[in-house]
């Protein structure tokens, strides 16, 4: 059994696969703010969806940045007190053994240009607007295999001395405008709540700045929408332009586990 785990700001899922292609089994929660206790709870699901056994590999997805050589976070925007840390301050050892620990926005890319809206394309540029605003590139090769550039887009700047994004720091950033948390406090309503197309005609204007800027950099052939802003994509889909065409992503909540999976098969193969 292989798990996949993808522990978002907000929200964590836990999925289970046999095959590293379709999910058996998925368990949602929202993500603990306390370590301790979401390490716990991460450890708790495991074990349940491997009915108490070893899994063969674990991929886990974290909101921040990794440095696997010296296996520790480097920055976990969402628990400060870990950055600089071994993974086993936030992840169970005994499950380390067999892992890949890997940036969760970077696992959703994979998930959506693998198996998702970007199956067609070589060049996949992966946005994902939620708690904060991440993403990555994957090239995929002509031999079935894939690489991944993961560059913290969300720092991006697109306002020359602009609004700060409490996860970020940098003033002007594309997070500081684009994240669920950034839309309530730029425009005083929930995005669930908001159905006024002026509204979302300037949020959308701020994207269209990152996806200018992103391109120049990326060159993809297409831009996804993930996260959970893509829940109102239909309200600001006709307001987005960019060089590339724009799509929501088809594996929305779940693309950060199916990009576990997906990794996870090219990991064991290359081996």
């Amino acid at each position: 059994m292989y798990i996949s785990v993808d522990m978002g700001g907000t929200k964590t899922r836990i999925a289970s696969s046999e095959d590293l292609s379709t999910l058996l089994k998925v368990k949602r929660f929202y993500t603990n703010k306390n370590p301790v206790t979401q390490k716990q709870i991460i450890s708790s699901g495991i074990k349940e969806l491997t009915a108490e056994k070893e899994p063969a590999f674990v991929c886990f997805g974290v909101p921040g940045i990794v440095d696997r050589q010296t296996g520790s976070f480097v920055t976990l925007p969402n628990y400060k007190d870990a950055n600089g840390k071994p993974f086993s301050v936030l992840l169970d050892e005994r499950f380390l053994t067999n892992s890949f620990v890997e940036n969760d926005a970077t696992l959703g890319a994979i998930g959506e240009a693998v198996l998702g809206a970007g199956k067609g394309f070589q060049r996949v540029g992966y946005l994902t607007f939620g708690t904060g605003t991440g993403g990555a590139l994957v090239i995929k090769n002509g031999s079935g295999s894939f690489q991944y550039i993961s560059d913290e887009p969300g720092h991006t700047i697109i306002v020359e001395g602009g609004r700060v994004s409490p996860g970020c720091k940098h003033a002007g950033c594309f997070e500081a405008y684009t994240s669920g948390h950034s839309f309530e406090a730029l425009f005083n309503i929930k995005p669930q709540n908001c159905s006024d197309k002026t509204v979302w005609s300037k949020y959308a204007e701020y994207i269209n700045l990152g996806l200018s800027k992103i391109h120049m950099t990326w060159k993809c052939d297409i831009f996804i929408i993930g996260g959970s802003m893509a829940l109102e994509y239909e309200l600001f889909s006709e307001f987005l332009k960019a060089p590339v065409s724009i799509a929501r992503s088809l594996t929305l909540d779940d693309a950060g586990v199916y990009g576990g999976f997906v990794l996870t098969k090219q990991i064991l193969t290359s081996v």
